[in-house]
């Protein structure tokens, strides 16, 4: 690899006693550290939204403030086209886990979510690095977390307040707290209890902020008064736009599955100041209510993830430490008419927020505009773990891109596949496009650089045919190279594993 050269270049130098040692000095100290297997420390909120990262500068960044999320971006890498392969909850973490789409670790839906038993697992797989491993907080996914060497998670979402923890496969008696605080808790116990001579893999997944959006009462009066700004978008007409994918979304929110609809259509709920008789009074008073709520529940996470720094800092961790926050997915904040919910592949839930520190190899302070997956978390952890990823991963390592040595052939779009309904849909997202195929409907295109909103569905536009074409030609040939035959793209009902999905209960809650 370039590093080994690099190594190899710096160590010469010295040897040779260049007079150039002073400017060379530090960047072959930071790499001969790397002989030294890195901590990990895999952070992940749920439903935490790019746009409620204050280092992300959305219009929200004066209000959802993160100044601890954020230190991690001053001090590391700050990725803005992280994307998640498939927009919900347990999916995402099978995909994290295992390295490999939907359609082959055989979690498509929120429920069942078993994973495939022939399906790698990266925790598995780092234990042989010698790495000792935890994880903490939420899980979600039917399958134990037992190959974990030490696992504290909870049933199903679990509780915000006063959680139960199943410990290492037994259910134990509930702790008193919030949950982003028990969780934490938890997480440095367990740093402290580890043992100190093996390099550690640890993740803390909260369940904030995910809906209802509770938060405790250190919290309750942020924002307290204040109008939060709305979205550019909040009022985009939807029912007469030429996008289907947004047309069949607002009418499952509509269908009574969203927080925000909930709240926009009732006229007896507790909502700010408002004309009850004005729709748009109504929808601006919902959304008011819902990110105070949302900002509320994400500042415990900012709050915890600063006493996970500390801990760091206390106990001279930092450099040997690979630091990295993120969500399962994106999440809908009103954008496009009042949207929540996630499970679209257009960016407001495509895209993951993904922060990343590693004195040893990143450069404090930038910025990688590369397109990545959660399907390449799991061969990154193991790449610095210096242990091979099974073949059947479908990712690829980040580690280069962390470096600043993007490969020449480095992907340069994101296969994308929703099978769950409301609508299903697959595309790719490139730098500059969005593309997208409704099964057995029709097809949808987004310039994302002259329309970053993306507003304007250009399949029709006889000026953008050339573009169309090219990338269909490039989703098939993804697909294909992915293993995503006919009968994953043409609605769950064709999937092998159907049968059992639909013997247990059906996907389409709120989760």
């Amino acid at each position: 690899m370039n590093i080994r050269r690099r190594n190899k270049t710096c160590i010469l130098k010295m040897a040779l006693g260049v007079v150039l040692v002073f400017p060379v000095a530090p960047f072959c100290e930071a790499q001969v550290k790397t002989e030294v297997k890195p901590n990990i420390l895999y952070i992940m909120a749920d439903d935490f939204a790019v746009e409620a990262i204050s280092a992300y500068g959305s219009w929200l960044k004066d209000y959802a403030k993160t100044p601890n999320i954020d230190r991690i971006a001053a001090e590391g890498m700050r990725f803005n086209n992280v994307c998640c392969n498939n927009s919900i909850c347990a999916p995402s973490r099978a995909s994290i886990l295992t390295g490999q789409y939907s359609h082959m670790n055989n979690v498509p839906i929120l429920s069942p979510a078993v994973l495939n038993p022939e399906s790698p697992l990266y925790p598995k797989e780092i234990i042989k690095g010698g790495y000792q491993t935890a994880i903490v907080g939420k899980w979600h996914l039917d399958t134990p977390a037992t190959f974990f060497e030490y696992s504290a998670v909870v049933e199903g979402h679990g509780t915000y307040f006063d959680p139960v923890f199943i410990v290492n496969g037994k259910p134990t008696a509930k702790i008193e707290g919030y949950s982003s605080d028990v969780y934490t808790d938890k997480a440095l116990k367990w740093l402290d209890q580890r043992n100190k001579d093996k390099p550690f893999l640890l993740c803390l997944h909260f369940k904030a902020p995910h809906l209802p959006a509770e938060y405790p009462d250190r919290v309750s009066h942020l924002l307290e008064g204040v109008t939060v700004p709305e979205p550019s978008t909040l009022f985009e007409d939807i029912e007469n736009s030429d996008s289907q994918i947004k047309k069949r979304h607002q009418m499952f929110l509509n269908s009574g599955k969203s927080y925000y609809n909930i709240q926009a259509r009732h006229k007896n709920n507790n909502l700010p100041p408002h004309d009850p008789n004005d729709p748009k009074s109504r929808t601006s008073a919902a959304y008011q209510d819902f990110i105070h709520k949302y900002i509320r529940a994400a500042t415990t996470v900012d709050e915890n993830v600063g006493r996970v720094l500390k801990y760091l800092d206390k106990n001279k961790l930092n450099s040997n430490t690979i630091v990295i926050f993120t969500s399962d997915q994106g999440y809908w904040l009103g954008q496009h008419g009042g949207m929540y919910d996630k499970r679209l592949i257009l960016d407001p839930s495509l895209k993951m927020p993904f922060l990343v520190r590693y004195p040893a190899e990143i450069q404090p302070g930038t910025i990688s505009n590369e397109m990545c997956s959660n399907v390449d978390f799991a061969e990154t952890f193991l790449d610095y773990a210096g242990v091979p990823a099974p073949s059947t991963m479908q990712g690829r390592s980040m580690r280069p891109v962390f470096q600043g040595n993007v490969p020449e052939d480095w992907p340069d779009a994101v296969f994308y596949n929703y099978a769950g309904g409301s609508p299903c849909h697959y595309g790719l997202r490139t730098k500059q496009y969005t593309i997208a195929h409704v099964y057995g409907k029709t097809w949808e295109l987004y310039d994302c650089q002259n329309d970053p909103e993306q507003i304007h569905n250009l399949a029709s536009n006889p000026e953008y045919a050339q573009t169309l074409q090219e990338l269909q030609n490039k989703l098939s040939e993804r697909a294909n190279l992915l293993g995503a035959t006919e009968n994953y793209l043409t609605g769950l009902k064709n999937w092998p594993i159907y049968e059992k999905l639909t013997k247990t209960k059906k996907d389409g809650e709120q989760e």
